[in-house]
């Protein structure tokens, strides 16, 4: 596994014997000023992966964002999309949450499927 980005409001891998990007959201983003690198650390991991990766998003800690960050969520969604990833399993435990990004992955065309756990998460994403 190579971490790619590890800091106070996320954490993103990769495992290149999966194709999958691990992810995850920590707390309340009040703006994109608080996560510079977001992007570009985005774009990194996007990078050592082939089309056909998959995604595990881990955001049971990630707080309903703000407009503006919503909007930096989809277009980090939308590089994902465009690098070619085949789908997303989500861990949310907010209801509130949940329905934002499931408007997040509407705009982006982001085939996602939340999940309560993580062995549940990852049965599915390893099914073809």
């Amino acid at each position: 596994m190579n971490t790619i980005a590890k800091n106070k409001f996320y954490e993103i891998a990769v495992d290149q014997s999966k194709n999958r990007i691990y992810f995850k959201i920590i707390g309340f983003w009040q703006s994109p000023d608080v996560v510079p690198n977001y992007l570009n650390d985005i774009k990194k991991a996007s990078k050592e992966v082939t089309p056909g990766y998959t995604i595990l998003s881990d955001l049971k800690e990630m707080k309903t964002p703000p407009q503006e960050v919503g909007e930096l969520h989809k277009y980090a969604q939308t590089v994902l999309v465009t690098a070619g990833l085949r789908k997303t399993a989500e861990i949310v435990e907010s209801a509130v949450l949940g329905m934002a990004l499931s408007n997040y992955a509407k705009a982006s065309n982001m085939n996602k499927k939340p999940f309560s756990s993580l062995v549940e998460a990852e049965n599915w994403l390893n099914q073809i």
